[in-house]
């Protein structure tokens, strides 16, 4: 409300006068910020339609090989031999597993002690580990069996060291850490220990060998296979092997059509999330309310398209059996949603696996690569349409933010020209009514 304009002599209500002239020129500005409300949704429902086919596109972007999409399973015929686990690159095979000999850690113990307090003469070990750097310890005037364990411990050297007492006296014990020695080197070498001794007091260590080291040997398919370790990760892609015990088993791979099934469904889900919010903004009713809606939206039509030509067309780059989705159970229902018919899919991937991974994979032409091209047309971070279009309404924003500055700035200049008026009208109505007052008062 305009206040301390009043009609005293004229009897007109001027404040209500400019208020009414003010929420006139006020239209404007309720227009613009519906506006300008209406261009903020609209960028709100571009951020949630990008973010989901960025999430799709992240997706397709682990979607590019056949370990990806193709799951596999292992098993041993004798497991007490033989363990065996897989991940995403692996392939179907069988091999004739024969396990002669498990990886051991080369052990060396001290001379005996009477108890963890004795003193070790002052030197220093010099510790090397499968020709590794070699590594000193060094050993200090007073430091006793214990503190030589904790010496060893907190050193570099790729190795354990433990106190063993046998009920009368007290060892100190060194173990690899790893299993095995170099291949081609000797067994003997796994731990090399040099000490030197400088003190007068104490004993010394002597360390010497209990258990010589030795690296897994084991055939596989008739092939001899030497390894440092007993858990195996190189010589089978995709595959680790555990050695458990000596003897023979028979490692099988096989496709694992549940994990299949499973990348697809997840492709899917994801692929219609973002479909479905694509579809819900393009969709009117007679209620809708064009300001804040993207219903009819251009680019989203062509986005619909785009997505929905590269699911229903052929595949040009597919090897095998299959050239479409729609011929291994993939397809569209009324929505343009992605629908899976199980029974064609176990069908499918019963006759053939790999051809059901080409599909994705294929360089170009596949659905991962196609879709992503496609997508990232529109939401590329630099020059996607999205971008252009965001920018296009904020563009538009900060105009409607012009006009409502200037519209106010407008206003305000009407109010006080509007003050100005109506006070000089009451002003010449008063001295009217004075100088009126006064010849009647002649009379």
């Amino acid at each position: 409300m305009v206040s301390n304009i009043s009609g005293v002599v004229s009897g007109m209500d001027t404040n209500a006068i400019i208020d009414a002239m003010v929420n006139v020129e006020k239209i404007q500005i309720n227009n613009w910020a519906k506006q300008k409300s209406g261009l903020n949704v609209k960028i709100s429902k571009i951020g949630e339609i990008k973010s989901k086919l960025n999430d799709l596109t992240d997706f397709l972007g682990d979607f590019k090989t056949e370990a990806d999409i193709l799951g596999y399973t292992g098993s041993s015929s004798d497991s007490e031999v033989l363990d065996l686990s897989t991940n995403g690159s692996a392939l179907p095979g069988s091999y004739a597993v024969e396990v002669n000999q498990l990886a051991v850690a080369e052990k060396n113990r001290s001379n005996a002690f009477t108890g963890a307090a004795d003193e070790v003469k002052e030197g220093t070990l010099k510790i090397t580990v499968k020709d590794e750097d070699v590594v000193e310890v060094a050993i200090t005037e007073g430091m006793t069996v214990l503190d030589t364990v904790d010496a060893i411990n907190a050193s570099d050297a790729s190795v354990f060291a433990s106190l063993i007492n046998d009920g009368t006296n007290t060892y100190i014990q060194l173990a690899s850490k790893d299993t095995g020695h170099v291949i081609g080197g000797a067994a003997d070498d796994a731990i090399k220990i040099a000490e030197s001794y400088t003190g007068g007091t104490g004993s010394e260590l002597n360390f010497t060998q209990i258990t010589q080291a030795a690296n897994a040997t084991f055939t596989l398919d008739g092939l001899d296979v030497e390894q440092q370790s007993n858990t195996v990760t190189d010589v089978l892609e995709g595959i680790t092997l555990t050695l458990k015990k000596t003897g023979t088993t028979q490692v099988t791979i096989d496709a694992d059509k549940a994990a299949t099934k499973e990348n697809i469904e997840t492709f899917v889900e994801k692929y219609n999330a973002a479909l479905t919010l694509v579809a819900k903004d393009l969709k009117s009713t007679e209620n809708t309310d064009f300001n804040y809606s993207l219903a009819g939206d251009s680019t989203l039509k062509r986005l619909k398209s785009d997505m929905m030509g590269v699911i229903s067309g052929f595949v040009t780059g597919a090897t095998g059996s299959f050239a479409a989705l729609s011929q291994i159970g993939i397809k569209t229902d009324a929505t343009g949603k992605l629908k899976i018919d199980a029974d064609d899919l176990d069908e499918a991937m019963n006759k053939d696996m790999s051809s059901i991974s080409s599909l994705f994979t294929a360089t170009d032409t596949g659905i991962s690569d196609l879709l992503t091209t496609k997508i990232e047309v529109y939401t590329e971070d630099l020059e996607g349409l999205f971008k252009t279009k965001v920018d296009s309404y904020n563009d538009l924003i900060d105009r409607l933010d012009d006009n409502i500055s200037d519209k106010e700035r407008e206003i305000s200049s009407l109010v006080t020209r509007l003050k100005k008026q109506f006070s000089a009208m009451e002003m010449a109505m008063n001295n009217i009514n004075l100088q009126g007052g006064a010849l009647a008062s002649l009379g």
